[in-house]
């Protein structure tokens, strides 16, 4: 009976430690700003007829730190820097690194014998918890009138497009004769104006400046203190998304963690 008691307690003492507010220092992570990470063509093949599939591109990584992954527009990344079975476009391939570093190129595909083109025009995407980004694609040549479809959407004569999130969209354009034209349109990222003294700081102060934890009187990072918050910042970020931060059970809002990603990726000034 008193071994079982000892057990327990044990246990209870190991749950109470566990879940405590004990300061864990953030290590730092790699400074993509300062990766020669690159992508470069190495060969690519048109596509037979505006309604044909067999183009093919074969990109290169160069610098950054191997091994490499590649990715067409926002498709999921592979190995192989070979993409194959492309219609007639314009696209964007991305190489990302072990190190997370990530850089992109754009890579343009013809037809024989067709003239269908496009023009696209982009405005940022400058909210935190919403997307206000827009794209206009503008088709010409081939044979009138025209039909557009962006992403899961469906295929209709409007050109423009708002609510869209920053980064990648798949977009197809298609003429009167059923030729088509695949594009990656990407949508860029503004500054969302999220506040480090009204948005983030009472963020910490409500989650994590505790003493023997973060804050005054801490080991190792203060949170109150700005200049530890920027230094450790692309790391606060990651643990916050991932939610293995803040530690001791306390838990982040989606919103929240949302808003410190947007104040992180828009330089983590003292705003």
């Amino acid at each position: 009976m008193k071994s079982t008691i000892l057990t327990r307690l044990a246990i209870i003492i190991a749950f109470v430690h566990s879940t405590s507010c004990v300061y864990k220092e953030i290590p730092t992570g790699f400074d993509c700003s300062k990766s020669d990470l690159s992508i470069a063509l190495l060969s690519k093949k048109d596509a037979t007829s505006c309604r044909s599939i067999d183009g093919q591109i074969i990109m290169v990584a160069i610098g950054g730190t191997g091994a490499y992954d590649f990715s067409l527009g926002d498709g999921i990344y592979q190995t192989n820097p070979l993409f194959d079975r492309l219609a007639p476009g314009s696209y964007v391939v991305t190489v990302k690194d072990k190190k997370g570093c990530k850089n992109d190129i754009r890579v343009e595909l013809s037809a024989d014998n067709s003239t269908l083109t496009t023009s696209v025009t982009a405005t940022q995407d400058n909210q935190c918890l919403t997307d206000n980004g827009s794209v206009t694609i503008t088709p010409s040549g081939g044979t009138p009138p025209y039909l557009i479809k962006i992403d899961n959407g469906t295929f209709a004569s409007a050109s423009t497009f708002t609510g869209l999130k920053n980064g990648n969209h798949s977009v197809i354009v298609k003429d009167k004769e059923d030729c088509q034209r695949m594009l990656t349109v990407t949508v860029p990222r503004g500054t969302t104006g999220v506040s480090y003294s009204a948005d983030i700081t009472p963020i910490f102060i409500a989650n994590c400046n505790f003493s023997g934890c973060h804050g005054a009187g801490a080991t190792g990072r203060d949170w109150t203190k700005f200049s530890d918050v920027k230094a450790k910042s692309i790391d606060i970020k990651n643990r916050t998304s991932a939610r293995t931060m803040p530690i001791g059970g306390n838990t982040l809002t989606n919103d929240e963690i949302q808003k410190i990603a947007c104040w992180v990726d828009d330089g983590a000034t003292e705003n």
